[in-house]
């Protein structure tokens, strides 16, 4: 839990650019006016490079517009080169999030702001100014958090891969929320708000800890996803719930675990709320949380039970009782969505050729993604278009030119996604080949890449273990 310097620099340089947004709000930091005089005073050379930018990049929605270059900062680290301290991306092009991606080259325009306006001073000059806004967080989060771990009966060291981090921005409009899932990290930034927002704080931990449990049983939870029906009637839900009934099951189980952790008096009306607000496992979940609490296991291997515990006629029965609330609860700070990114040429074409692939009308998708090769600038863009013709070419049984197609894939950087699996059909059609060198080779690079799906890394698992032995 900290003042990330890098989100303080990029938040530094767009109020400096231009950014502002309910600039005259009195929960804004009072650090976020001297910024902006300090900037001001200075005046920087590349300043006006900024100031182009932000308004090339500036959203409608201020919170996107804000939510952007969060995603940017929390994807940058700082370094020292020989010029002086400069801002690089920690990770692979290729495993940018797309709204950092549309900001590309804004790493080199901090770097110069930074080291024009010696941000560096104003920030060591501030530092206590800085400590102090954290102070209001640390001890009821510290708290909550203890509170959870012993719940769930998960250690603090348990082995867990993964980091949650709390930022506090106290250069972004106040009263936001923005939470982001990087590898096994999340990280919550938090703006200036009247009230500590530990509500959010705790969710955003819960969510942290029991996501990765659930997604361990998969395949039992969509087994009762027929109650997601009636989801679909409660207006004040937000709609990634009505889409996603995992989703939907965590988010009712981190609701009804909150509930259970409040005062006895109070835990009925947290549940029958969370009911109301369409999470509609949140009774069930509440009700098998007391045998829970009476027995050792941790979460880790009591989720299971409860999950094949759900009577599906039984919540049936419950929830055609239910009246749901119209409209979403209203509170003070506002979590902000994911970011949104407007979809290229490129991108479009390639969507229409995964659509004529899934319609077997392959001569169409083979045309659309040749295009694709032409029309995109991105790498990774081409990387999923070559990876298009890679299937098409196996499809065609031309396993020389597949592999040499799913090696483009991973060369020019596709989605960690898309690359694991062109590994895994690499192996498989050099595997055939009789190549095991080879095919071992890029099934060892499929476990080997961050971010890859559970069901790659599964397929290369066994791909590798199904090597064939090379002849003598």
């Amino acid at each position: 839990m900290e003042v990330n310097p890098h989100l303080f620099a990029v938040l530094a340089a767009i109020n400096a650019a231009g950014y502002d947004t309910d600039l005259q709000s009195s929960a804004n930091s009072p650090l976020r006016g001297q910024i902006r005089q300090w900037a001001g005073g200075r005046q920087p050379a590349v300043l006006s490079q900024l100031n182009e930018f932000y308004l090339a990049h500036r959203k409608q929605d201020p919170a996107r517009d804000l939510s952007q270059y969060i995603s940017f900062a929390l994807c940058l680290e700082k370094i020292d080169a020989a010029d002086g301290p400069e801002f690089r991306y920690r990770f692979r092009a290729n495993e940018l999030p797309p709204d950092v991606q549309e900001l590309d080259g804004l790493e080199k325009l901090i770097t110069r702001f930074y080291r024009e306006t010696r941000l560096g001073d104003l920030i060591a000059a501030n530092q206590a100014t800085l400590d102090r806004a954290l102070e209001p967080y640390h001890a009821p989060v510290t708290s909550a958090l203890e509170q959870i771990d012993g719940y769930l009966r998960i250690p603090r060291l348990s082995g867990l891969k993964g980091n949650f981090y709390i930022y506090l921005d106290l250069l972004g409009a106040p009263n936001q929320i923005h939470m982001r899932s990087y590898g096994n990290d999340l990280y919550l930034v938090i703006t200036p708000s009247p009230e500590p927002q530990i509500e959010y704080i705790k969710s955003a931990y819960l969510h942290f800890q029991i996501d990765p449990i659930a997604m361990r049983h998969i395949a039992d939870i969509e087994a009762k996803n027929s109650l997601i029906d009636f989801a679909l009637g409660a207006g004040g839900l937000d709609p990634q719930y009505k889409k996603d009934f995992a989703l939907l099951t965590v988010a009712s189980l981190v609701r009804a675990v909150d509930a259970r952790m409040l005062p006895a008096r109070t835990r009925a009306s947290a549940v029958e709320q969370a009911l109301r607000e369409g999470f509609i496992l949140a009774p069930f979940f509440a009700e098998a949380l007391v045998d829970y609490e009476k027995q050792e296991q941790s979460m880790r291997f009591y989720l299971p039970i409860m999950i094949k515990a759900i009577d599906l006629k039984r919540e049936t029965a419950r929830l055609d009782a239910v009246t749901f609330n119209a409209a979403p609860r209203e509170r003070k700070a506002k979590p902000v969505p994911a970011p949104v990114v407007e979809k290229s040429p490129a991108e479009i074409t390639l969507e229409q050729a995964e659509e004529f692939w899934a319609q077997k009308s392959y001569d169409k998708a083979g045309e659309l993604f040749r295009r694709v090769l032409t029309e995109a600038n991105a790498r990774a863009m081409k990387g999923r278009a070559y990876y298009g013709l890679a299937r098409l070419a196996a499809l065609n049984r031309d396993p020389r030119a597949a592999v040499d197609l799913f090696e483009r894939t991973i060369a020019e950087g596709a989605e960690p996604q898309v690359s694991a699996w062109a590994h895994v059909f690499a192996g498989r059609l050099l595997d055939l080949a009789e190549d095991a060198p080879a095919a071992r080779k890029h099934f060892e690079s499929a476990l080997a890449l961050p971010g890859a799906s559970p069901a790659a890394k599964k397929a290369a698992e066994e791909g590798l273990k199904g090597v064939r032995p090379p002849k003598p």
